[in-house]
């Protein structure tokens, strides 16, 4: 898990550090920075698989992605991981963007057990990181170095980040072995995934259906039947979709006491938002890190709960797993506790800075009479913000 993620020079991240949990959550107005912290967290992990001019999605050039197009910046990150029988360690990339063209390079690459002293990092000038050239491209390294490499593939290879589109959630979906138990950024290979999940585990399958209709009990079975459909370049890191038409499966709904099957695209946001996080809980090999934007986006209040409740679940059942989204609803909200809850506000000079609920003095001082959402909202965030020095220096 990453306990600790810093970014510098990266957009707005002049200089970010977030202390996270196994399910975080970043709050705060528009263009305050919190998908910016989402994409720079997704760079990182994308590293381990990608070389790293692919790590960073979108469409950019030059130095378009670094603090206020500085030619001399160095974005870099930074975290602090642990895992399952080992001690923490702190690994990190420092990355050189080009004048004009669409590339970068690792400049610098370091690893070090948090009980060693520190070192010095390793001067490079390279597009792909130890983990990459040695998963990847089966590159001859030393022992330590494989060693170390493989724990920071374990920890970060694999990332999934969503901005769901329900429409693309919808879509029948070709066959691809490049895209076996993955969705696009918007959720297009939905139909797809599930129909993977369900050839690999016929009964995984079977009890993420349950855990569908414990939701929604008037559906009563989830139905992948063939039809025309859609293909796109898999993880496309310009995360452009350009669909070809082809022969594949969509997702269609029995619902109880009907004899029609309704497909997808005739049923409401809120049942495809749950399947899919649902597809995501049930892969039998679920993603380490998991980047979400505004969960509440298409779902009911009541139905938000569900969709909190099953990633709640996913961080419980896949001890392995981290979640960290990004919203703007107080309802939200109102199912974290102040220690999962990172506040984000754009400063006067145009950067990030990052505030946690667990330090603020207004959450400490109301959290027994009412709930983070109703907190947040009555008091504003810069109320949030201040902590007990920040009243001690106003005072």
């Amino acid at each position: 898990m990453i306990k600790r993620f810093r970014v510098q020079n990266y957009k707005a991240l002049r200089d970010v550090t977030l202390e996270l949990t196994p399910l975080h959550v970043l709050i705060g107005p528009n263009d305050s920075g919190k998908t910016s912290i989402l994409e720079a967290i997704a760079a990182l992990c994308r590293t381990v698989d990608h070389r790293v001019t692919e790590a960073f999605t979108g469409l950019w050039e030059g130095t378009e992605l670094v603090w206020r197009g500085s030619r001399d910046a160095v974005v870099t990150f930074e975290v602090n991981a642990d895992e399952f029988g080992s001690e923490d360690y702190e690994y990190g990339l420092a990355c050189k963007f080009g004048d004009q063209t669409h590339g970068c390079v690792i400049k610098e690459e370091f690893f070090r057990f948090a009980s060693e002293q520190p070192s010095s990092s390793s001067p490079r000038s390279e597009d792909r990181s130890w983990a990459y050239s040695f998963f990847i491209e089966g590159e001859p390294v030393s022992g330590n170095v494989k060693e170390r490499a493989r724990m920071v593939h374990d920890a970060l290879a694999g990332v999934h980040y969503y901005c769901w589109n329900p429409r693309h959630l919808a879509l029948p979906v070709a066959p691809d072995s490049k895209r076996r138990f993955r969705m696009e950024s918007s959720g297009f290979g939905l139909a797809l995934c599930l129909d993977d999940i369900l050839g690999f585990d016929r009964d995984r399958f079977t009890s993420l259906e349950a855990r569908f209709r414990l939701v929604f009990p008037q559906i009563g079975s989830i139905k992948l039947l063939p039809q025309s459909a859609f293909r796109t370049r898999a993880d496309d890191p310009r995360q452009i979709l350009i669909l070809e038409k082809a022969e594949g499966k969509g997702i269609y709904f029995q619902f109880s006491g009907v004899d029609q099957l309704v497909p997808a695209s005739q049923t409401s946001d809120g049942v495809l938002l749950v399947l899919a996080y649902l597809a995501i809980l049930y892969l039998p090999k679920p993603p380490r890190v998991v980047l979400v934007e505004e969960p509440e986006n298409g779902i009911h209040p009541k139905r938000l709960q569900d969709v909190l409740t099953v990633l709640r679940e996913l961080v419980g059942e896949q001890s392995h797993t981290q979640v960290i989204l990004t919203t703007h609803s107080p309802y939200v909200l109102d199912l974290f506790k102040p220690e999962e809850v990172t506040l984000c506000q754009k400063m006067p000079d145009g950067s990030v800075s990052v505030h946690r609920l667990s330090e603020s003095a207004t959450v400490r001082e109301q959290l027994d009479v009412f709930t983070l959402g109703e907190i947040w909202t009555a008091e504003g965030d810069e109320a949030l913000a201040k902590s007990d020095s920040d009243r001690v220096h106003e005072s």
